[in-house]
C-alpha cells in the first residue's frame, strides 16, 4: 500500500510567502522558488538544505513554499518530522510520488537510526524520479549528529542555506507586516513595546500576536499598550 499523495498536517494560518518577512533572506527565497520552478539538470539541483535557530521562520517558509508549489500545479507535501517520528517508517512509502517534498525539523531524527535509513531511502527514490526535496533543521547537516554518513552526504549534495535571523528593528517590521496582513493597526510605539518584551525570536512574537488578536476580538477592543499589558501580564 502506498501512502496517499497528500497528508493534511497542521499548517500555520498565514503560511504564505506574502506574509514571510524576508529581509536578509531574499536571495534564499528566490533560489528556492527557482528550484521549484525549474527543471533540474542533476540530482544535486533537486535538493536544498536550510538551517537556522529555533523560531527564525523555517516552518513558515517550508509551508509557504508548499503553497507556492501548489499554485504552480506542482504536487507537494509538507512533512513535519516532529510528528512523523511517532509513526512507523513505512509512512514514507509512496511519498516520492510528490514532485516536491518539504521536510521540516529533520534534526528530529538525529537519534533514530531507523528513521535515518528511511529518510535516506526516500531521498534516493525521489531523485530516481527527478523529484525535489527541501529540508530544514536548526543546524547544518554535518552538525546535526546523524550516525548514517550516507544520509549526511545526501543532505549536503544540494543547495545549503543559513536563514539570517532578524535584528530588533526587523522583528518590529515583521510584527507590523503580519499585523497588517490580519487587518490590525500596529503603530511603531506599540510594535516596539511588544518586541522588546517578547522572547527575541519570530515564533514567540507571532504567538504573542495570536494571543492579543484573539483577546482583542473577544473583548472587542483595539490593541493599545495598556491593553497589551493587561493581557500579557507585563
Amino acid at each position: 500500500m502506498k501512502q496517499q499523495l497528500t497528508i493534511d498536517f497542521l499548517y500555520e494560518p498565514e503560511a504564505q510567502l506574502s506574509s514571510f518577512y524576508a529581509s536578509g533572506n531574499e536571495v534564499l527565497i528566490a533560489s528556492l522558488q527557482q528550484l521549484i520552478q525549474q527543471q533540474a539538470n542533476s540530482h544535486a539541483q533537486n535538493l536544498a538544505f536550510v538551517h537556522g535557530p529555533m523560531g527564525c521562520g523555517k516552518s513558515h517558509l517550508l509551508q509557504a513554499l508548499c503553497q507556492y508549489a501548489d499554485e504552480l500545479n506542482v504536487s507537494a507535501q509538507y512533512i513535519p518530522c516532529k510528528v512523523v517520528k511517532q509513526m512507523p517508517t513505512e509512512f514514507t512509502y509512496g511519498l516520492e510520488a510528490n514532485e516536491l517534498l518539504l521536510i521540516d525539523d529533520v534534526d528530529e531524527f538525529a537519534l533514530d537510526g531507523n528513521w535515518q535509513r528511511a529518510l535516506f531511502d526516500l531521498i534516493n527514490r525521489c531523485l530516481e524520479l527527478e523529484h525535489k526535496v527541501i529540508f530544514a533543521a536548526r543546524l547544518p547537516a554535518d552538525a546535526v549528529g546523524f550516525n548514517l554518513p550516507d544520509l549526511v552526504s545526501r543532505l549536503n549534495w544540494g543547495q545549503k542555506w543559513a536563514i539570517q535571523p532578524l535584528n530588533e528593528q526587523q522583528r518590529q517590521y515583521m510584527l507590523q507586516q503580519r499585523s497588517e496582513h490580519r487587518g490590525i493597526a500596529m503603530p511603531d510605539e506599540l510594535a516596539s513595546y511588544i518586541v522588546l518584551r517578547c522572547q527575541q525570536d519570530n515564533a514567540s512574537i507571532i504567538q504573542c500576536l495570536d494571543v492579543l488578536d484573539q483577546q482583542s476580538l473577544a473583548e472587542k477592543r483595539k490593541l493599545t499598550i495598556p491593553f497589551v499589558k493587561s493581557v500579557m501580564g507585563w
